[in-house]
């Protein structure tokens, strides 16, 4: 029989994947262009460590709660390093997230209009309408993304925490 916070767990492990596949499929792109531009290179970065996290704490999962496997001590550094590191992204996530949610559509479609009129190439089919709706689906999407990883990281550290015999010493 599963506790329920390990239902919770494994819930938001499995929600937790596709989010971070689609995560390094996006890192895989800024890659691309931050090779261009070293600064974006951090980004890239921090989005790297929201996906290591993810398999990692995934591998803690399956290998050490479900089968009980002693795991390597390198395991537990990196799902701690890459799970500090998540943490600070996902709670700007949020924060930005819950800050275009909760403005209003004249702040946004001001905000809109200064971004277009910065950019004199910027095509004409796309409208502040549109750009305004697109930025309200990205925006739940990580405020949604957010809080699953937000929760999983929480609950994460504690069961590394409380399951320290299966880390090797």
């Amino acid at each position: 029989m599963i506790p329920n916070n390990l239902k919770l767990y494994k819930i938001l492990t499995y929600i937790l994947l596709p989010i971070g596949y689609l995560f390094g499929l996006i890192d895989v792109l800024f890659l691309m262009s931050a090779l261009a531009n070293p600064a974006t290179l951090i980004f890239v970065f921090v989005i790297a460590c929201l996906v290591i996290y993810t398999l990692t704490s995934y591998k803690f999962y399956k290998q050490g709660i479900l089968n009980e496997q002693i795991l390597k001590a390198k395991l537990k550094d990196w799902i701690k390093v890459n799970a500090y590191v998540s943490l600070f992204l996902c709670s700007l996530f949020f924060l930005n997230s819950i800050s275009i949610l909760i403005s209003s559509n004249v702040t946004l479609y001001k905000f809109i209009d200064d971004l277009i009129s910065q950019q004199p190439n910027f095509p004409k089919e796309a409208t502040p309408a549109l750009i305004l709706s697109i930025l309200k689906i990205v925006a739940t999407f990580l405020f949604i993304s957010s809080a699953v990883a937000l929760l999983h990281i929480r609950i994460t550290l504690k069961l590394v925490k409380e399951n320290a015999h299966l880390f090797e010493k």
